[in-house]
């Protein structure tokens, strides 16, 4: 079976369709797909359209891994969807997962990549969010506080 490098250097990059995945106990499971006009079936799941750009991470040799999607049609919803995510909900990190697929239908991706939500920035046009593989909430301390070590938590 050749590598997902092979297979794009031999199949032109219009045909493949990207989808993202964020998910949260606050807000549920958003599942968006790129450049398409109606939603679509990717592994039994429902995507629904929109436009985004997803920056990949830069080959320069630094440890740290991030990408970019930049969202500009979907900016007022995710605005909305982050006003639900307080409280003691952000002690857990939004997931994020970018699939690869080579048609519409497939049950499985090309390729997977599972990672966390770092940083969100709107503005009035476009919301752009960074991803990467480490944990947000786990970086700055070695201790991660949960509501059932430390039940003061849950009145925040």
């Amino acid at each position: 079976m050749p590598t997902l490098r092979e297979w794009k250097e031999r199949r032109p990059a219009s045909d493949l369709k990207q989808t993202v995945v964020f998910s949260h106990s606050s807000f549920g499971v958003d599942r968006l797909v790129n450049n398409l006009f109606q939603p679509a079936n990717f592994g039994g799941e429902l995507y629904q359209p929109t436009r985004f750009d997803f920056t990949e991470p830069a080959q320069d040799g630094t440890t740290t891994l991030n990408a970019t999607i930049t969202f500009a049609a979907l900016s007022q919803d995710i605005k909305q969807r982050l006003k639900l995510w307080r409280g003691a909900t952000r002690m857990e990190p939004i997931l994020f997962r970018y699939d690869i697929w080579e048609n519409i239908g497939d049950l499985t991706p090309l390729k997977t990549y599972s990672m966390y939500v770092r940083d969100v920035a709107a503005a009035a046009e476009n919301v752009s969010v960074t991803v990467g593989m480490t944990n947000p909430l786990s970086v700055a301390t070695p201790i991660i506080y949960t509501v059932n070590e430390y039940p003061g938590l849950s009145n925040i």
